[in-house]
């Protein structure tokens, strides 16, 4: 790889210094990774020999020049393809590289220990999963840091502190998308040990390494790579249709493992036969057989029939494929209700709130009751802005519509307020906050994503997220039940309770009509109102 060669400068104060400069094709690409966008900048201390000040410039430049290429390859969708026995082997070639770079003088223990606890602690621990944190033996081996969202998510630190770039360049590779991911996955698997047995260098001990001996050949020369990945299609796919972010958000992990699995033989290359034992191999005691039939089987049929249909693809592998699903036991009387107990508890608690001042404080003091006496989805709730509640003639109201968020059916609908909520002094709220949202921080801009695979997520939906951690940390914590969602089947029970119409029932909540019948003549808000005194207060006494 022929490197344009930069000049070595030396400040006043005797620190070296250079700069590289970006060219303009991959600046965008360049600075999401690294930081930097038009310019890379390379800072020595004062006290570093020349010759050696040398040596890391023409390391650093070949690391630069490694990234811009990368960078080209990925997005041309060119560079090699590696399988992932290919992708292992060579990332035992880095680990001969990467432990001889210092095995001769490396240094002091006590670095080769803080570089380790970085590595654990600061890249792939903030990556663990609420449930992790909350109780960290129930995965002692924390197998979840191979998920692929969390692959994902650690794989620039990785590759930035294991030198992946320069190695590329003394290795003279530049790798597809793929290659590069299934490699710096294999070299995160790696990386570990061999900070380890550098700790042991540094210590004295020169004992052999077996760990070489662990890998598998590598076999250069560049194999044929598949003509269309899984994830491609998933990216055109996406690119076409404009699902839900919370869609996007939620299919990532799919495509992102079977990017992962069937890298060697593309979308193209899957079968009938692959496909069902792949389905098959993801239900797991962690993961349903239900969640994979309605997650990951059904996105894969939903993207790949897409793709047939444009002809991106010869065949759906996935169309006949089915997971049967266990009747599932269910031992609570309300079913996905709560009990009266349990929504006694979030009640209370939430009353106890009495002047909530930040946007967290107003979600746990409103959202629960909100939802309570109008059984909206919460997330629709969360997004609700002042704007959204009106007074009409004396009737306040709470419009319900896909400017806010996201609405399920992308329909709006407006649902009166029940009179307990106004004689608690839910519309004083409301004023003193203004129009902007109630629930959540609006007053500073969110940064979005720019990309349209990773979509940001909202903010109100975190603050839902938050409030059902919240209700959990009150004691409710039956695994059958939605600490949020729950409301939703409270309230149509208590409404079928009442005697309250069916049809009246599905227009405060949202619900499609059975037939198309009922769907003519919607109620009004003043006939929901009307229903909805007659909707029992919650008390305590």
């Amino acid at each position: 790889m022929a490197l344009r060669m930069v000049a070595l400068n030396r400040a006043p104060d005797g620190r070296w210094f250079a700069r590289k400069g970006i060219p303009e094709d991959v600046r965008e690409d360049y600075q999401r990774l690294y930081g930097h966008k038009r310019e890379a900048h390379l800072k020595l201390p004062a006290g570093t020999p020349k010759h050696e000040a040398k040596a890391r410039l023409g390391e650093w430049e070949a690391e630069v020049e490694t990234r811009i290429a990368t960078l080209r390859a990925q997005r041309n969708g060119e560079g090699q393809p590696l399988t992932k026995l290919n992708a292992i082997a060579l990332a035992g070639r880095w680990y001969n590289w990467f432990v001889k770079q210092h095995a001769a003088d490396p240094g002091k223990p006590k670095y080769w220990r803080d570089f380790s606890d970085h590595v654990v602690w600061d890249v792939i621990r903030p990556e663990a999963p609420d449930d992790y944190e909350e109780d960290p033996g129930s995965d002692p081996h924390a197998d979840w840091q191979y998920d692929p969202e969390v692959r994902e998510a650690v794989r620039p630190q990785i590759a930035e502190l294991a030198r992946v770039a320069t190695f590329l360049a003394s290795e003279g590779k530049a790798l597809n998308p793929t290659a590069y991911a299934l490699f710096v996955d294999a070299v995160s698997d790696n990386l570990l040990p061999a900070v380890e047995l550098l700790e042991k260098r540094a210590n004295g001990d020169y004992s052999p390494d077996e760990r070489p001996d662990t890998f598998p050949p590598f076999t250069d020369g560049h194999s044929r790579g598949p003509s269309v990945s899984c994830w491609d299609l998933f990216e055109a796919f996406v690119l076409a249709t404009k699902p839900a972010s919370k869609t996007v958000t939620r299919w990532r992990a799919v495509f992102l493992e079977m990017q992962r699995d069937f890298a060697e033989v593309g979308a193209n290359g899957i079968t009938e036969d692959a496909a069902r034992k792949w389905v098959h191999g993801l239900i797991t005691p962690e993961r349903q057989a239900i969640t994979v039939r309605e997650v990951w089987l059904s996105s894969s049929r939903r993207v790949f029939g897409w793709a047939r249909e444009h002809k991106r693809i010869s065949q759906n592998p996935f169309k006949e494929v089915r997971v049967d699903v266990p009747r599932k036991v269910q031992t609570r009387e309300e079913g996905r209700s709560f009990t009266d107990a349990e929504a006694t508890s979030i009640l209370k608690a939430s009353l106890a709130i009495q002047k909530p001042t930040t946007p967290t404080e107003r979600t746990r003091r409103w959202v629960p009751w909100l939802c309570a006496y109008s059984g909206a989805r919460p997330g629709e709730i969360t997004q609700l802005r002042g704007i959204d509640v009106e007074d009409r003639k004396g009737l306040f109201v709470m419009k319900l519509t896909p400017d806010a968020g996201t609405i399920k059916t992308a329909k709006p609908r407006t649902v009166p307020i029940h009179e307990h909520l106004l004689a608690q002094g839910f519309i004083e709220m409301v004023r003193q906050v203004g129009k902007g949202a109630l629930f959540y921080n609006d007053k500073t801009p969110q940064r979005l994503s720019a990309d349209p695979l990773k979509p940001t997520r909202s903010r109100a939906d975190t603050a839902r997220a938050h409030l059902g951690e919240w209700v959990r940390g009150l004691g409710v914590k039956d695994p059958e039940l939605s600490p949020n969602h729950a409301w939703r089947h409270t309230f149509k029970r208590r409404a079928d309770e009442t005697g309250m119409p069916e049809k009246m029932n599905d227009a405060i909540t949202g619900h499609t009509q059975a037939t198309e019948g009922r769907k003519y003549g919607a109620p009004t808000p003043a006939a929901m109102a009307e229903a909805l005194r007659k909707f029992p207060r919650y008390k305590f006494d």
